[in-house]
Formats: C-alpha cells, sequence, structure tokens
C-alpha cells in the first residue's frame, strides 16, 4: 500500500499538484463519512496515517510529524 501511495503522491508532485493539498483532500475524505460513505471507517484512522507517512517520507519530513485532518484541513490547504 505504502508503494502504491507513494507513487500516486509522486505523479502528482510530477502534474504540478500539491502533494500536501492531496494528501490533505484524501485525509479529509477518509476521516469525513459525509465525503466517501465507500470507505470503510473502521480502517479509516490507519488509512490517513499510511498517507501520512507516504508523504512524510517522499518530501523528507520526519514520519509520525501530526498533520491537520478532516474537512477544516481540506478546507486550509484549498484556500492557499
Amino acid at each position: 500500500m505504502e508503494q502504491a501511495l507513494l507513487a500516486v503522491i509522486a505523479a502528482a508532485g510530477k502534474m504540478g499538484i500539491s502533494c500536501d493539498e492531496l494528501c490533505a483532500h484524501a485525509v479529509g475524505g477518509l476521516v469525513s463519512e459525509q465525503y466517501w460513505t465507500w470507505a470503510d471507517a473502521q480502517h479509516a484512522e490507519r488509512a490517513a496515517d499510511e498517507i501520512d507517512n507516504a508523504l512524510a517520507i517522499l518530501v523528507g519530513r520526519q514520519a509520525g510529524t501530526p498533520t491537520k485532518r478532516g474537512p477544516d484541513a481540506t478546507l486550509e490547504s484549498a484556500a492557499n
């Protein structure tokens, strides 16, 4: 899973899409049931952590650094 996430995040960066914004939207969708009803809530938190860790590996920031989650983080990223 981590390799797939790294590939998607890296491809987005090459396409000019902000990696941070992409990950914020993905995490926001996972933790906000209203966005993606198909997501399994039982695994959403772990999946969100994997997205954060993949981004950390790709951009070289320390894994485990907390990031904002949920709709507010998604809206803040979109505003920037």
